[in-house]
């Protein structure tokens, strides 16, 4: 199953990626209501719902256990 959002919760904030062609639509149809592809957290219940009730395969972004010196040796800037 492909996933087509992903979504980042930081505090009062939730931010939503998109992953998919269709996930674009959905980022980019969220962006034209809101002016941001960000919620406020205690609202992600029901956008959750309404977004899996249009089709849509929305996961909780997973935290990479990479640091900070480790991405930067891979972009070989150290």
């Amino acid at each position: 199953m492909q996933i087509d959002l992903t979504y980042l919760t930081t505090g009062f904030f939730t931010t939503f990626f998109p992953e998919s062609k269709q996930g674009e639509i959905a980022y980019y149809e969220m962006i034209e209501q809101n002016k941001s592809s960000k919620i406020l957290t205690r609202d992600l219940k029901i956008v959750l719902y309404q977004l899996k009730k249009a089709g849509y395969v929305v996961r909780k972004v997973k935290k990479s256990k990479l640091t900070i010196d480790d991405i930067l040796k891979e972009l070989d800037l150290i």
